[in-house]
């Protein structure tokens, strides 16, 4: 090929990049980007970063998921500057640039270790494929289109660049400037911390030329410590601290045994993720696996079994190690999610951002071996090479358009929770997603559906007894939506959009006092959520308003439909002072009295009100209830 040919088709590559995500940057904030963005008081000002740096607080406005990952919130604070606000489409531009500039990097570190194995003309070509593959996967348009998830895009773009770097062997990997790159990595997301291994993994395989059974040797590890130790002082230090620091972080998982029980079938999902992303779900339905006899657990071991062992076999010879390199990569870059730490999901496919850069490399590199054996064959046969890059190219063209469709998918919370209703009919949080976005939109009945189908499977979900509650006020049933507002701080009293909801529903049915206080246990809670603050505001004016007479009516009847009666009376007395001749106000009043048995008291109220405006049917119906019980 001709000299300018490369140049031209790095060229396309990138536009094809661009042009297959051109459809993303419209895209909504969706899950964890609503608390760690949209109400997170603290990026806001550029002044808080940092803060960032010190307190894992500023990351979230929910104590459950304060994690240390001070450089996403330091990007993300930035943003909210450069888009004067919450604009998608700013967000979206920064995490799609450093995505592309990973996949940059992609090409000059696989080239890198494809030369190392087996120099080759064509190893140009084959990083320039894996790059661009891994670019257009589908399956990593689950990560790109997730704005938060920005922090598996920067600390995977810390990892390959740090390798990048020291694979150099120039200036950045004498002054060790490799470090910056890998301690970025970790002040992204805790997963940074696996540059350590990898590094060392490298080493092994290309560097000090290393067999399987020498990692076991004190001399082996001493010379794999001096060839990386920069980094590893500086990345366990960093994720230490993080960890120490975040101290109201939960994983949110339960049985760490069910949850490793359930990790090898989970990775054998996401390697067949990797070759046929056709089921690719934004919230999966899968649950732990509780008996060490299923099915799946073996079937998961015989996998990862499997795939050691051509790990192991690939180790062997120097021009298969990019094979070893990259499993060994898929499966280190997957020890954070699929280990002993048991998170809330035991399976998410944004997890496979990382570990497909290890795959993608050992899947090309094995299509490229078999080509480089059977070159002088392929030079015999004059459509050879024409098919070869009709399969190529054709793999690219079925990815992108897997992206753009997810893309599509991504478009909306309406359109993104509807897919997951679809994909996974038990996700109890999809089925609540989805009702929310129906209540939205007025469909109350539709709601309640969806609402109920949750319920049967996760009856203790916290959000889901909040959406129940601000759905049965919606429908005039207090007594039912104060009961799981209650039973939504039973089961997360360390919530504050437990405390937040609940507040805003006793704020607009009058009960002021009762809303500002939970409205300020919620801002104790997460002194950075911005709806917490904005709702003590808004109470704490209302609190100081003087009441009208309409206003202590309003909570009158609040009062009695919660069933608190003597409150409702107390109410109505106090609308009276202001207006004496307030027929609805003695209505209430006469109502209240009948249901505590009060009836010449209540007679007398209906009678006052009758006096005032005779034509009071309510008032008329009221006064015969008390007569005839009397």
């Amino acid at each position: 090929m001709t000299s300018r040919a490369y140049p031209l088709a790095c060229g396309l590559a990138l536009l094809a990049l661009v042009a297959t995500y051109a459809n993303h940057f419209q895209n909504a904030f969706h899950f964890d980007d609503v608390h760690t963005i949209q109400n997170n008081l603290f990026i806001r000002d550029l002044h808080n970063i940092p803060a960032f740096f010190v307190n894992p607080h500023t990351f979230s406005a929910l104590p459950a998921n304060q994690s240390y990952r001070p450089l996403v919130t330091t990007t993300l604070a930035v943003d909210y500057r450069l888009a004067r606000g919450l604009n998608p489409v700013v967000f979206h531009a920064t995490s799609f640039v450093f995505f592309a500039a990973q996949c940059v990097v992609l090409v000059f570190l696989y080239r890198r270790v494809m030369d190392l194995a087996r120099p080759h003309p064509w190893n140009r070509w084959l990083a320039l494929f894996a790059a661009t593959w891994y670019g257009l996967h589908t399956a990593i348009a689950e990560t790109v289109n997730y704005i938060i998830a920005r922090s598996e895009i920067l600390s995977t773009l810390g990892v390959t660049l740090a390798l990048l770097m020291f694979a150099s062997t120039g200036r950045a990997r004498r002054w060790g400037l490799y470090v910056i790159p890998a301690a970025a990595a970790v002040f992204a997301k805790e997963q940074g911390a696996m540059v350590v291994p990898i590094l060392m993994l490298y080493v092994a395989l290309f560097e000090a030329d290393l067999r399987v059974v020498d990692l076991f040797r004190p001399k082996s590890i001493a010379r794999l410590l001096r060839a990386t130790w920069p980094v590893v002082v500086v990345c366990p230090a960093i994720l230490i601290v993080g960890l120490r620091l975040s101290t109201t972080f939960t994983p949110g998982g339960a049985s760490r045994w069910h949850y490793l029980l359930t990790q090898p079938f989970v990775i054998l999902h996401y390697a067949w993720t990797f070759f046929l992303p056709l089921t690719l779900s934004a919230d999966t339905d899968w649950q732990p696996i509780a008996n060490p006899f299923d099915e799946r657990v073996l079937i998961g071991v015989v996998f990862i079994a499997a795939a050691l062992w051509i790990a192991i076999a690939a180790w062997r010879r120097r021009e298969t190690r990019p094979m070893a390199f990259g499993l060994l990569w898929f499966f280190v870059a997957l020890l954070p999610t699929s280990s002993l730490v048991p998170l809330a999901e035991v399976l998410n496919d944004h997890r496979v951002y990382f570990p497909f850069v290890g795959l993608t490399l050992a899947v090309t590199w094995s299509a490229g071996l078999l080509l480089m054996r059977r070159e002088p064959a392929l030079a015999k046969q004059p459509w050879a090479w024409p098919l070869v890059i009709s399969v190529a190219v054709a793999v690219l063209l079925a990815h992108a358009a897997g992206t753009w469709q997810r893309n599509i998918v991504w478009r909306t919370e309406e359109s993104l929770w509807l897919d997951v209703t679809q994909k996974s009919p038990r996700n109890a949080r999809g089925l609540m997603a989805y009702g929310v976005i129906q209540m939205g939109k007025n469909q109350l009945d539709v709601a309640q559906l969806y609402f109920d189908r949750a319920l049967t499977l996760a009856p203790q979900y916290a959000y889901l007894h909040v959406n129940i509650g601000v759905l049965d006020g919606a429908r005039g049933k207090p007594v039912d939506a104060e009961r799981h507002f209650r039973l939504a701080q039973q089961y997360d009293p360390g919530n504050p959009v437990s405390y937040v909801f609940y507040a805003r529903w006793l704020g607009s049915v009058g009960r002021v006092a009762e809303a500002l206080a939970l409205a300020q246990r919620a801002l104790d809670l997460s002194p950075g959520d911005v709806d917490a603050r904005a709702l003590v505001t808004e109470l704490a004016r209302n609190a100081t308003r003087e009441r009208t007479p309409e206003d202590w009516l309003s909570l009158s009847l609040a009062y009695y439909q919660s069933q608190r009666y003597q409150d409702s009376i107390d109410a109505c007395r106090q609308a009276l002072k202001l207006r004496p001749q307030y027929a609805e106000a003695y209505n209430n009043l006469c109502a209240a009295e009948n249901v505590l048995r009060r009836f010449d008291e209540a007679a007398a109220d209906c009678l006052s009100a009758l006096a005032i405006k005779p034509d009071f049917p309510l008032a008329r119906n009221n006064l015969a209830v008390a007569v005839r019980s009397k």
